[in-house]
């Protein structure tokens, strides 16, 4: 007989499949921060990201512990908030403070096309979700180019005021701003803080964003830094706070999107704002940036896939799940995925395009408390009748 052509096994096949894979809980922050480190090891290279996990790795930074540069005081002061890992990128030191600002600044050389200062966040093995230059990042130029990549790794930005005067601040925070410019990730923190040196045998003068990178590391992304105690011997100048006074300094900075740090009524040292330099929660930030990086994480597997029903009712059952699971863990309050009632066309289909909404609530932080405490008759009236029915 001839070849049976539609014959294709005389016996059984199996064929297994498995749903689209959870998406996962929120992740964990990773910082990464440029400056100088004049007494860095000798295996650390200028312009690669070296991964500082633990106390024992701040000699890569520092390997004589004279603490010098700019480093790795936010190294050591992030650590003593909180566990987290710490990307760093060392830049040579310029021959006068014009060049060594350009070095963080960085870009692509142009030689050998390797990317320098803030251009090489993006180098890091794990992404950064929160980024900063601390001893640099009073300067517009740099605010300018952590902002840019800040919304290109989807991470919240920290930077610093002048600490010179609350007037000097505000206008450097007038400056920053603008639809597409990233300035709504920008967390400006004022003033400059004295913190203890080993190597000093007493205080040294550090940025603001040396201890507000940690502040902002303790608490989850979508939650604000605003209160957080922060380990410090004193301000470089004095900001005035009071919880009940509208017109104090501290208030005014918070208004124009600029973090103070002051002594409260808890005692000690802590962080006050809760905004960012466009008036936008810093928390709102985390928040969208983590669904964000998880949409993008999870998305490449289903690429080039076919657009069934049944793989679109997967998709969105995904997104929807993981949804829930932030409802429960309170990290939203709710939040619902469904293809987008209009968008979704025949000529899009056709050009293999799909519309998918995700809808979330957001929890604001507790930034306003207003009490009313009434004093009213009825209360006393009861008191009287039960003195004279009793």
């Amino acid at each position: 007989m001839p070849l049976n052509n539609a014959f294709e096994k005389n016996g059984i096949s199996i064929i297994t499949s498995e749903p689209p894979p959870p998406m996962g809980p929120p992740g964990e922050d990773v910082i990464c921060i440029v400056g100088v480190a004049p007494d860095k090891d000798a295996s650390v290279q200028y312009q690669n990201p070296v991964r500082i996990s633990n106390q024992g790795h701040w000699p890569l930074i520092d390997s004589v512990g004279d603490e010098r540069g700019s480093l790795i005081q936010p190294i050591m002061k992030t650590h003593q908030k909180t566990a987290v890992t710490i990307y760093t990128i060392v830049v040579p030191e310029g021959a006068d403070a014009a060049e060594t600002l350009a070095n963080v600044v960085g870009g692509i050389d142009p030689g050998t096309k390797k990317k320098e200062g803030i251009a090489a966040m993006v180098e890091c093995l794990e992404r950064p979700t929160i980024i900063a230059a601390p001893g640099f990042s009073h300067e517009k130029a740099v605010i300018d180019a952590l902002a840019a990549m800040g919304d290109k790794l989807r991470a919240r930005v920290v930077v610093d005021g002048p600490s010179t005067t609350t007037d000097a601040a505000i206008a450097l925070s007038a400056q920053l701003g603008g639809e597409g410019t990233g300035h709504e990730r920008v967390y400006m923190v004022d003033p400059a803080v004295s913190v203890y040196s080993r190597a000093a045998k007493g205080d040294v003068l550090v940025p603001g964003s040396a201890v507000a990178i940690g502040a902002l590391a303790a608490v989850k992304q979508w939650e604000s830094p605003g209160n957080q105690g922060v380990l410090i011997s004193g301000t470089d100048r004095t900001i005035e706070y009071n919880i009940l006074d509208s017109t104090s300094e501290a208030n005014l900075l918070n208004k124009n999107g600029i973090a103070a740090i002051c002594h409260t009524s808890m005692g000690g040292w802590s962080l006050i704002g809760n905004r960012t330099v466009t008036g936008k929660f810093i928390s709102f930030v985390g928040l969208e940036d983590e669904i964000c990086r998880k949409l993008e994480g999870s998305s490449q597997r289903a690429m080039a896939d076919n657009l069934t029903k049944t793989f679109m009712d997967q998709e969105v059952r995904k997104l929807n799940n993981f949804l829930q699971d932030l409802v429960r863990a309170e990290v939203i309050p709710g939040g619902e995925v469904y293809l987008h009632p209009t968008l979704n066309t025949v000529s899009r289909y056709k050009n293999g395009s799909w519309y998918i909404v995700l809808d979330y609530g957001r929890y604001s932080p507790n930034e306003h408390m207003i009490f009313h405490v009434n004093a009213v008759d009825r209360i006393v009236e009861t008191f009287i009748e039960g003195v004279l029915n009793g």
